[in-house]
């Protein structure tokens, strides 16, 4: 193709250790002298056809210790994201693998992202990267009943097998998410869609028009010797399912953390709360999602939301745009 642009690519398997398990991500990598037209981004992203892509502005050449902030666009097939959990993790391992080292999050190393400015690290010896993720939670007045699920035909197991009523939740403007918990691993297993259009009933400006409503579908499973809530997940959108939802995980994880407040370890009146998410076991691509949830113990205010997870590199490449 004359005049095409050759760009670099990588793609990863996120919130794994191991490939083809997890959720693929494509990183599209510009050096200081490309640029990208919108139309362009969503093109590309149309055709590497994964939940999300990022195109990560001004990298190649360029170490962690040479530039402590990196730009980054995400992308799904149709549209563009403030913010995602698995693109951010796998971006973060790939910058951390490239150079060779660990991340050191006192070097204040961030994304700046649609949301906001994203710190973020990487431990070389565990080869988990960890966010502190942007976030404007809100829990919206809207709330629905396992009734209204069963009668949506959105769960085929019985309205019986939904815990209470369902909330919203945002993570941040524009990603809001129903948090549906079921009472077993196996009737987690039989939940058959995301949910139908309730965005007009949800509070603005959290939710807007072509603004993501997902269903996140969840099972309280214990906790493990140090604490750690663990949980098992599904989210699912209309009939697509993702194998790891970082902004979903952390989403449930800030609004779970206000029951925990008084089982939690604390420092004055922060307390910190720690999940283990496992997502896409239902697909055959396990992931694990980390997350740790700072709350203050008074006001019910959260202070912080911490994501975490590993990622391992699948292919690379380039393309002509």
């Amino acid at each position: 193709m004359t005049g095409a642009m050759k760009l670099r690519y990588v793609t990863f398997d996120v919130f794994t250790t191991e490939r083809y398990a997890g959720n693929f991500l494509a990183i599209v990598i510009l050096n200081e002298t490309q640029t990208l037209s919108q139309e362009q981004k969503q093109i590309i992203a149309r055709e590497f056809n994964y939940s999300e892509t990022v195109i990560l502005h001004g990298f190649e050449g360029i170490s962690y210790t040479d530039k402590q902030r990196y730009k980054l666009d995400i992308f799904t097939t149709d549209q563009e994201l403030p913010f995602a959990g698995h693109p951010t993790i796998g971006t973060a391992c790939f910058i951390a693998e490239s150079s060779g080292q660990g991340l050191d999050s006192t070097k204040s190393t961030a994304f700046i992202t649609k949301a906001g400015e994203i710190p973020f690290s990487y431990d070389k010896m565990s080869k988990i990267a960890k966010l502190d993720i942007p976030h404007d939670l809100h829990i919206h007045d809207k709330l629905i009943t396992g009734i209204d699920l069963e009668q949506a035909g959105v769960i085929d197991s019985g309205s019986q097998n939904v815990v209470g009523l369902v909330p919203f939740v945002s993570i941040v403007q524009g990603m809001t998410f129903a948090m549906v918990q079921l009472s077993t691993n196996d009737i987690l297993s039989k939940a058959t869609r995301g949910l139908p259009e309730y965005g007009r009933f949800l509070d603005r400006p959290w939710h807007h028009d072509g603004a993501l409503v997902g269903a996140y579908y969840y099972v309280h499973n214990g906790k493990n010797a140090d604490g750690t809530i663990l949980l098992r997940t599904r989210m699912l959108l209309g009939s697509l399912e993702d194998p790891a939802t970082g902004s979903a995980a952390a989403g449930l994880s800030a609004f779970l953390a206000r029951s925990e407040l008084n089982t939690s370890p604390s420092v004055g009146d922060v307390v910190s709360v720690r999940f283990e998410i496992e997502q896409g076991i239902d697909m055959g691509r396990k992931s694990t999602i980390y997350t740790e949830v700072s709350i203050n113990k008074k006001t019910h205010q959260v202070q912080k939301i911490t994501l975490g997870g590993s990622a391992v590199k699948v292919m690379e490449g380039y393309l002509s745009i």
